[in-house]
């Protein structure tokens, strides 16, 4: 799977330490005392993550539920050329939730499983339908370009973006498992040590 995920935490950290030091006194304004309080206190390094947790998954589904969990799944084939690796992706095939009565519009609904855990999905389609999905169950977003928002938090991550397909556009939403990202990540490096040591 392709990473739309790029490193932004210092970029948004800046702009939201800037923005601080640029208001204004008024008479609303803490005292000194709270002041140091909170100029000591770190602050969040993505308020834009809030909903994205909570959900840690997609309506219906949450990141680590087995696969048994999972009904009108279909097993895409692996690959030609490419080694088979601890994910497997299946493409959704039913009718239910609100991404099963879109299927017209958001035709490609991909699950991906690592170890036969839920670990991450991709939905591509009709961005006038999904873009304004994806405001509604995962909040505003940060945006970064006029069709990229993202939301990043302590348990999982997402992305949307759009792009220029023949003469059209095309949505895509990625939401994946962070803690799964990394055993993931573990396990390929694993690989990699036990690849390089024969």
């Amino acid at each position: 799977m392709r990473r739309l995920f790029m490193p932004c935490a210092l970029l948004f950290l800046a702009n939201g330490l800037l923005l601080a030091g640029c208001s204004s006194p008024n008479s609303t304004a803490p005292s000194a005392a709270d002041a140091v309080k909170t100029a000591t206190a770190p602050p969040p390094a993505f308020p834009f993550g809030g909903k994205v947790d909570s959900l840690n998954g997609i309506a219906g589904h949450t990141f680590g539920e087995p696969l048994s969990a999972f009904t009108d799944l279909r097993l895409l084939p692996p690959t030609p050329g490419v080694p088979v690796g601890p994910t497997r992706t299946y493409t959704y095939e039913g009718t239910n939730g609100w991404f099963g009565k879109h299927r017209a519009q958001v035709p490609s609904q991909l699950y991906t499983f690592l170890d036969g855990k839920f670990y991450a999905f991709v939905a591509l389609g009709d961005p006038t339908v999904l873009r304004p999905e994806a405001t509604f169950l995962l909040g505003p977003g940060q945006a970064q370009g006029a069709n990229q928002f993202f939301w990043d938090g302590a348990q999982a991550r997402a992305v949307y973006a759009e792009n220029t397909m023949g003469l059209g556009r095309e949505g895509r939403l990625d939401v994946l498992s962070k803690s799964m990202e990394a055993a993931l990540a573990a396990k390929q490096q694993a690989q990699l040590k036990a690849d390089n040591a024969q």
